[in-house]
């Protein structure tokens, strides 16, 4: 009986380590254009489309109206209702330029990351900067599409004048 629990044992033992095995990416060879993460292959950030081909920035380039919520009880700094643009970086095909966020002169650099299949080009780094006085801590946000309106919702994480936000802006385009 003895012998049978350290067959059994070694066997779960060598099924969950075969079960890992299927997520890593040892042996997984993706085409060009493409990585892989987790086990599956996805487009190099900045491209999505079944072949990767697609620049992932250009649905993001263009003018866009902001709205800030930063919760019940939270006046925000920032003013309702200003515009952005957003601008394809020249030095690389997955940053973005946020031209005038805050109303500031400075743009703001972001990159389109992907991490899964089918979600290429979905999301948005807002890199740790300072932009016009205001200090952006790594902020995230995802682009939708709901109702023929087209968004960009980032929860960005800032400092002004020793205060410190976590408000989520809401990038409507226009």
């Amino acid at each position: 009986m003895e012998r049978f629990t350290k067959i059994f044992f070694a066997a779960i033992f060598l099924l969950t380590i075969s079960s890992c095995d299927r997520k890593s990416c040892t042996k997984v060879v993706c085409p060009s254009y493409e990585g892989c993460y987790q086990g599956e292959c996805v487009c190099f950030n900045g491209y999505e489309g079944t072949d990767c081909g697609t620049l992932s920035a250009t649905k993001y380039i263009g003018n866009w109206v902001v709205s800030e919520n930063c919760g019940s009880g939270v006046t925000s700094p920032n003013p309702q209702g200003y515009q952005v643009s957003i601008t394809a970086d020249p030095s690389s095909p997955s940053n973005l330029i946020i031209n005038n966020l805050f109303n500031s002169a400075n743009g703001a650099s972001a990159e389109i990351y992907n991490t899964t299949p089918g979600s290429e080009g979905l999301q948005v780094h807002v890199f740790a900067q300072n932009v016009g006085g205001i200090a952006i801590t790594d902020s995230y946000g995802n682009y939708t599409t709901s109702n023929g309106a087209i968004q960009l919702v980032i929860v960005l994480n800032y400092s002004e004048n020793s205060f410190n936000y976590a408000c989520q802006e809401t990038f409507t385009k226009q």
